[in-house]
């Protein structure tokens, strides 16, 4: 009996576990005694003796960090401060101009983002052509770089687009570092590795690694848990998700979006209304992809249309066998499973990149949800040990899709 017991207590606790894995918007009351208070010098003195802390939001040189164990649990577990505790200090939209040894550490910044771009282009010029596609709210650039045999040259009716995009979302600080890091691996193995060479010289691979960069430098400069980008709706009230704010089947309900600005799936005034996603759709109605991948964390999923309701698609045979064959390939390397499906998290998505994409240009469209797999083992509080790792699962999965679009050279 007492077995029995404890067998259901476990399998209560793993349901809550699964439950609170989604992004939920649910608010958790910090107390003064449940922070932590540490100057930056300060702060990187302490992380060379000891392990890093997680870290709430940052006031100019000073960081609060959270020091209650049992606080920290539930908000792993909920994935989401709320915004409205620390109103002063957030509805400034003033970043720091932090680079090297910041506090993001090995995670990348706006500006080491493109300082690493611009690094690449200069060192591969007969390979890259990096170029801005708009800008955002606060006035940062939008940068794509273009990775191809013949990178100058359109080639569209001879070659594939592909579009990868990384960080729509501020918070999901991972989704930045593996669309970089493909970039680079491209760069430095075209010569010796034929895959790699396959796939530069039969495609234009076009890559974002930084969609919402407001966001990102909010996120890292002031509050980690920021999602939106950084538009001022009134009332005290900031951000869209950019990721809600895709044309087709915008505000198609408000499960899959919020009309409420203050949520954190807000998706904004109207289709497009931000500058960040209206300039991802100039760009692709001008550069057409063949395929496209958006890279999110967290829960290990590849996820494919439609989002907006539980329907599959005319192509969704052939997008659930490159889901499998990416899936494959990722479990491989780390032994970590992506789920794949219409709704492997089991929540609906309007306005989003999957369903635009595939809806504008009827080509296979994949959203990546990065690890862990479980807000209980990090959730967006990602360790930097796992940039690496989810790289490296990614990479042949990565790969693969480029190729799938290969005609044979």
């Amino acid at each position: 009996m007492f077995k029995k017991i404890c067998l259901i207590i476990v399998i209560i606790l793993l349901l809550i576990f699964v439950a609170y894995s989604a992004e939920i918007d649910d608010f958790i009351d910090l107390s003064q005694k449940d922070i932590l208070r540490m100057k930056i010098s300060e702060y990187l003195h302490y992380i060379k003796t000891n392990p890093p802390l997680d870290r709430l939001y940052r006031q100019g040189d000073t960081c609060f960090f959270l020091r209650n164990d049992q606080k920290l649990f539930l908000l792993k577990m909920q994935s989401l401060c709320s915004s409205q505790q620390y109103p002063s200090e957030l509805n400034s939209t003033t970043t720091q101009p932090f680079s090297e040894g910041d506090i993001n550490g090995f995670y990348h910044n706006y500006r080491e983002t493109e300082e690493m771009l611009q690094d690449l282009a200069a060192r591969y010029p007969d390979l890259t052509e990096l170029f801005s596609i708009g800008q955002s709210i606060e006035g940062r650039e939008l940068y794509v770089i273009k990775i191809s045999d013949h990178a100058a040259i359109e080639e569209y009716d001879e070659e594939p687009n592909i579009y990868i995009v990384g960080c729509h979302h501020a918070r999901e600080w991972i989704s930045v570092e593996v669309p970089l890091l493909f970039i680079q691996y491209l760069l430095e193995n075209y010569a010796t590795n034929p895959y790699v060479k396959r796939a530069v010289d039969g495609a234009q691979i076009y890559i974002q690694p930084i969609q919402n960069p407001d966001g990102l430098e909010f996120s890292i400069h002031t509050y980690r848990f920021w999602r939106k980008n950084r538009r001022y709706n009134g009332n005290l009230s900031w951000g869209v998700d950019p990721n809600r704010n895709y044309g087709y089947q915008w505000g198609y309900d408000d499960i899959g979006s919020s009309s409420d600005p203050d949520s954190g799936i807000y998706r904004g005034s109207s289709p497009f209304s931000e500058p960040e996603c209206a300039a991802v759709r100039d760009f692709l109605l001008a550069h057409p992809p063949s395929g496209s991948l958006s890279f999110h964390n967290y829960s290990q999923a590849i996820i494919y249309p439609w989002g907006y309701k539980r329907q599959p698609t005319v192509d969704n045979e052939e997008m659930a066998q490159i889901a499998e064959e990416m899936s494959n390939r990722i479990f491989q390397v780390n032994g970590r499973l992506y789920t794949f499906g219409l709704d492997p998290l089991g929540y609906p998505t309007n306005g989003g990149t999957n369903d635009w994409i595939y809806g504008t240009f009827r080509t296979p469209s994949f959203t990546i949800e990065l690890p862990p797999q479980y807000a209980v083992f990090g959730g967006f509080f990602t360790s930097e040990e796992m940039i690496d790792s989810a790289f490296s699962e990614n990479l042949p999965a990565m790969l693969y899709f480029v190729n799938y679009f290969i005609q044979d050279i």
